[in-house]
């Protein structure tokens, strides 16, 4: 997966397929490498746009959307997925018989596929499997490993079903680990911070803030400023009724906390 410096956005539109305006001409862009912050009120249409970033067919898009000089306004999830953006959904939800393990194997095998054949395996499947341009099995799992240790993860929960049964909080770190391991070029999280403790708060600030140093752009959706107290925005910009009306650094964020959205 070639890694790219620039994710842009211009002169966005979206709306539901029932007709309903949800975001009007926005324009923006994000740098790989950095942590980008997107606040707003509820309904502001947050939420629309990492879904529209992610390719999500529900909405009706016009404008265009830009991977370096690739034009992605037209490709489906996984297209995307593989130009290296990913998403962190505010809300994950269960998939029964599909292992934490088993998900982020193979996602990382899509991502980097090997032109290898294990030539001892006669299954083609079986060898596909084992096969990575990236990381070996055993690296990958190890990597896994190291990851979830930092994250504080339960290494019991990454063979289990993805989700399924898990707190609000493991499900957020799962998300983490997820991005930490397939290092996209690109990761949106959106509102990552709601539910969490002040611990597990902090333990994915650090997740984010590794991925980051790893050469990620990290895009933040929240509402408040807890979660930045714990990392360092180069940029946070304001959407209120679907479009952009305020673009500022860290201390944007902080004259929000103390004033709201009014102004």
């Amino acid at each position: 997966m070639k890694k790219v410096s620039i994710l842009s956005l211009q002169h966005i539109q979206a709306s539901l397929h029932s007709g309903k305006s949800i975001l009007s001409d926005i324009s923006m862009s994000f740098t790989a490498g950095n942590i980008h912050v997107i606040m707003g009120p509820n309904g502001s249409g947050k939420s629309t746009l990492a879904n529209v970033l992610m390719g999500n067919p529900e909405y009706s898009v016009k404008g265009k959307i830009y991977v370096g000089k690739t034009d992605i306004s037209t490709l489906t999830t996984s297209e995307r997925a593989k130009k290296g953006i990913f998403l962190a959904f505010q809300s994950p939800i269960a998939i029964s018989g599909v292992s934490v393990i088993h998900l982020i194997r193979s996602a990382y095998q899509e991502l980097y596929p090997s032109t290898k054949v294990v030539s001892k395996m006669h299954n083609p499947a079986l060898s596909k499997r084992y096969a990575s341009s990236g990381m070996s099995i055993t690296e990958l799992l190890d990597a896994v490993k190291k990851y979830a240790s930092m994250l504080h993860i339960d290494e019991a929960l990454l063979s289990r079903s993805i989700h399924e049964g898990f707190s609000g909080g493991e499900r957020k770190k799962i998300e983490v680990l997820q991005a930490l391991v397939l290092r996209p070029t690109f990761a949106i999280f959106d509102e990552i911070d709601t539910g969490l403790d002040v611990d597990a708060l902090k333990i994915v600030a650090h997740g984010i803030e590794v991925l980051q140093k790893q050469g990620t752009g990290c895009i933040i959706i929240t509402h408040y400023q807890r979660l930045l107290m714990y990392l360092h925005p180069d940029t946070v910009t304001v959407i209120k009724k679907g479009t952009v009306v305020q673009t500022g650094n860290a201390e944007l964020a902080k004259k929000i906390e103390g004033s709201g959205y009014g102004e």
